[in-house]
């Protein structure tokens, strides 16, 4: 069973912190193996992270899950290319399901212009052409064991789209997010100590329909956002076999400090009583290292972190 240690970047010593943006970056990585697994890179800093630890563990290639199209989930993935350091790449190529979304929308729309809507409302993946990209629906069962795309479910991404393509605007938002923002993809990972992650993007929660009862490690969407926390929140209280306690809480806000997600949610009293971890105010956070008896047997197995 390949279990893997996780880390979701944050922004200490990045240049310019405090006005931009610099999005996701989670590490997932198998060093018995030699493998790693990233999903999004926001930004080239966050890159020139993965690349340091890359070499230093003599990791040669990274496969890339790339949860939606927004800039900082995708901002640092063509310099990881450019170094060669990228094996596989998945995420939705839309171009394959044209006549899917076409079944979706009105005699009006023609199949070419609708190709042409698809590469211009997701530019971002469409630049990635010539790397080894592979359809999340198609290929999902090609990633590596001990992680799994687990949704959104193919008719709602279709769905989504072709509404994107009728308004030719991906901003039209689905449940309090954007189309794109609201069909982020979904991924579980086996987390080293056989506990499990839901990393969720910029999801929808109600594109969520997996039980959240079976992941300790839950990704809060959109950076932490109030409404999107408040929601998941919602869902476990409503599942009387669960328990808030039950989970630890991940927020991923590298947003700088006028433009947090997480600021709203943080400052309210529905954070009490939770386990949060934010790399805003945490940094890096790491998880899936082993329990020793002694910090020298920790260090010498898995290091009692691993280094990003």
């Amino acid at each position: 069973m390949a279990e893997y240690k996780v880390n979701f970047l944050g922004t200490a010593g990045y240049e310019g912190i405090e006005n931009e943006q610099y999005g996701d970056c989670v590490a997932l990585v198998n060093e018995a193996k030699k493998h790693m697994v990233i999903y999004d890179c926001g930004s080239e800093q966050h890159a020139e992270k993965i690349i340091e630890f890359m070499n230093a563990k003599k990791i040669t290639t990274t496969d890339i899950i790339l949860s939606h199209n927004d800039s900082d989930h995708f901002d640092g993935i063509p310099k990881l290319i450019a170094e060669g350091k990228v094996g596989k790449i998945f995420t939705t190529l839309l171009l394959k399901y044209v006549d899917d979304i076409l079944d979706k929308l009105d005699n009006r729309h023609t199949r070419k212009a609708t190709k042409e809507h698809i590469l211009d409302l997701y530019s971002n993946i469409a630049q990635l052409s010539g790397s080894d990209l592979k359809d999340i629906y198609e290929h999902g069962a090609e990633l590596p064991a001990g992680i799994s795309f687990i949704g959104p479910d193919l008719d709602s991404m279709m769905t989504a789209v072709a509404k994107a393509v009728k308004n030719r605007d991906t901003s039209k938002q689905i449940d309090g997010e954007t189309i794109v923002n609201a069909t982020s993809l979904q991924i579980a990972v086996d987390v080293l100590g056989g506990r499990k992650l839901l990393l969720l993007g910029d999801t929808s929660v109600k594109n969520v329909t997996c039980n959240l009862k079976d992941y300790r490690y839950i990704h809060l969407p959109h950076h932490g956002k109030l409404t999107s926390a408040e929601a998941i929140f919602d869902k476990i209280s409503a599942d009387k076999s669960d328990n808030i306690g039950n989970h630890t809480f991940i927020i991923s806000d590298n947003t700088g400090t006028t433009i947090g997600g997480s600021d709203a949610l943080m400052a309210s009293a529905i954070r009490k009583g939770k386990d949060i971890k934010n790399t805003k105010t945490d940094g890096n956070i790491e998880f899936g290292v082993r329990i020793y008896s002694t910090a020298s047997s920790a260090r010498d197995n898995y290091g009692l972190c691993f280094g990003l």
